[in-house]
């Protein structure tokens, strides 16, 4: 079919073609969003939105490396929209003084202890306040992040993993974790759907995946339309909404809870909890 080749473009990056992460159809139409050549389109089946086109995953670990790419995207932000960029910030620090939501306060609810696993693990830092009685384990693309956050989890008694998140789980055996964490990664997934699958079966029945994304169905997208601060070329190739999220994971046999208050429209991410029965 045309389109699904390999292409070169004029910056030298491979562009490699794939089909909708949740129908698995080629087929939609452009949206008004995408930057340096990065298209943005919505699914004509299912109606996802995804970019037809991504990076390899040689140039996500090195050359799109997710540290890199966030300071080069916010020093566009600052110099493209100043009062937007500062606007951020602010909010940013005001919730870092009333206390941010992290991804150990889901597992709590649910487990005081067992193996935790993170996807798109980073340095670690996500889990580095997990507490006593967790170990730590980790499965990220980045050579560099994943060293540093191999040294932190061998400290809980786990350790991490360089390679892409299919790969590594397939290093553990069905069963062998309590929790997984997937804290801003699916968005950077892409191969969504054979994530969830093989993470289905390395976790325990009964044990969770907390998962946040960013929210396309938000208020703030559909006012801020392209300036939308969840959009970020090429690193985010899935934009989901709570309804997408929960096909997808159902799709792979999760039981899917997102409450009320983790989906609202004036909130520009979504927060869900995946269950293996």
């Amino acid at each position: 079919m045309a389109g699904e080749m390999d292409v070169q473009a004029s910056d030298g990056v491979v562009r490699k073609p794939r089909p909708c992460p949740l129908c698995n159809q080629f087929g939609g139409h452009d949206l008004p969003f995408g930057r340096d050549g990065w298209r943005t389109v919505q699914c004509d089946g299912c109606d996802f939105v995804y970019m037809p086109e991504v990076p390899e995953l040689e140039e996500v670990g090195t050359t799109f490396e997710w540290s890199q790419s966030y300071a080069a995207e916010t020093k566009r932000r600052r110099k493209r929209s100043p009062l937007i960029s500062r606007l951020d910030q602010m909010t940013r620090v005001r919730t870092r003084m009333f206390g941010r939501r992290t991804p150990m306060q889901d597992v709590r609810r649910y487990m005081q202890s067992g193996r935790i696993l993170d996807l798109g693990c980073g340095n670690g830092s996500y889990l580095a306040g997990a507490g006593a009685g967790f170990q730590l384990y980790g499965i990220d693309i980045s050579p560099a992040l994943t060293r540093d956050a191999d040294a932190l989890f061998r400290q809980s008694g786990g350790q991490a993993i360089c390679a892409p998140c299919v790969d590594g789980l397939k290093q553990f055996d069905e069963g062998f974790f309590d929790a997984a964490v997937l804290r801003s990664y699916l968005e950077h997934e892409p191969e969504p759907g054979p994530v969830l699958e093989a993470l289905f079966r390395t976790l325990k029945p009964g044990g969770i995946a907390v998962i946040k994304v960013p929210n396309y169905a938000s208020w703030n997208r559909h006012f801020t339309g392209a300036r939308w601060c969840g959009f970020r070329f090429p690193d985010h190739v899935n934009y989901f909404t709570p309804n997408t999220l929960r096909a997808m994971a159902e799709q792979h046999g999760y039981r899917v809870m997102i409450r009320w208050r983790d989906q609202l429209p004036t909130d520009d991410n979504v927060w869900a909890v995946l269950q293996r029965p």
